[in-house]
């Protein structure tokens, strides 16, 4: 009998070690960007079609290369989060109080929102594309997939008003970048924030995870759960206080939501729920056919930005 006991103890102990093993991989191979861009780099889940699509891209290539030319200005501030924070600045031609705040997705640089910041630029914006947390300049190198950055974004808010009293302000975020500005959306903000577009956003970063941990590994939800441990002892954030669904429930800021409607990265069924839960006083839906993941504003640029023009001209 105290073998059996003995015996069932020690598997017990062996399981919660490998699976307290299994969260610490997890979470660094998700949230560290060091490794993360190690990864990429050695071409870990990469995507051969989706890779050929932005190499022969001319829209996606055209900004890139616009970007590169045009040598955005950095800007640095004392965050919030007591640390300086960094964003690429592309003043607008003539003297204007409208402004854009454009928001990079996960483990991407603030040039893979070239496209954007070009075309708000054409529209006569002040851009301002912030580092995220996590993400090139920052000094902290884990990510928090929005969490942490929309104190940042906040910070950049604040920046914009004191800079110019008048400005009106959007807020334009794909993936990651969409689940910051959703996150904002649900905090106490000036009025000058007047619209936002939401791309490709999640739930919540704890629903992502589950789905993405069960498509590309067959993996329960205990290995997330463990994965959230390894970020909350190292007080980095709880994934599931990490819900841009709960953040559109208080939001005042009109909302244009938009999703491809083949992207199986961040599910596009994850769109109407955020939308149906969104209490702004104007919100509406973009789906977008055959876009991939970040992919609409490519897939169908015409559509994408007819929308959103027409959407952002109620508030500019």
């Amino acid at each position: 009998m105290k073998k059996s006991v003995k015996a069932i103890t020690g598997l017990a102990l062996g399981a919660g070690a490998v699976l307290l093993a299994a969260g610490e991989v997890m979470y660094n191979c998700v949230l560290n960007m060091d490794i993360q861009n190690w990864m990429s780099s050695k071409g870990f889940f990469r995507n051969e079609v989706e890779d050929k699509f932005w190499a022969e891209n001319e829209i996606y290539q055209q900004g890139l290369a616009w970007y590169d030319e045009i040598k955005p200005e950095i800007l640095t501030i004392y965050s919030n989060l007591g640390r300086d924070m960094r964003a690429d600045y592309i003043p607008a031609e003539k003297p204007t109080d409208n402004w854009a705040i454009v928001i990079h997705g996960y483990s991407a640089k603030t040039n893979v929102m070239s496209h954007y910041a070009w075309k708000y630029h054409t529209l006569g914006y002040n851009v301002i594309l912030p580092h995220m947390v996590g993400h090139d300049s920052d000094s902290v190198r884990y990510c928090s997939m929005g969490f942490h950055d929309k104190t940042a974004i906040k910070d950049w808010i604040s920046y914009i008003v004191k800079r110019n009293s008048e400005a009106k302000i959007l807020m334009h975020g794909v993936s990651m970048g969409s689940a910051t500005t959703m996150l904002v959306t649900g905090e106490d903000i000036p009025s000058n924030v007047v619209c936002a577009v939401a791309d490709c956003g999640y739930t919540s970063c704890w629903d992502e995870y589950v789905y993405q941990a069960k498509q590309m590994f067959h993996m329960p939800p205990v290995v997330v759960e463990s994965a959230n441990f390894a970020s909350l002892r190292r007080k980095n954030f709880d994934f599931k206080l990490c819900a841009p669904i709960e953040a559109v429930k208080k939001s005042k800021t009109p909302t244009l939501f938009i999703h491809g409607a083949d992207d199986d990265f961040v599910p596009y069924h994850m769109m109407q729920p955020l939308y149906e839960s969104c209490t702004a006083p104007y919100k509406q839906m973009l789906t977008v056919p055959g876009a991939f993941h970040a992919n609409a504003a490519f897939a169908g640029n015409e559509l994408y930005w007819s929308t959103t023009e027409e959407f952002i001209s109620k508030y500019f």
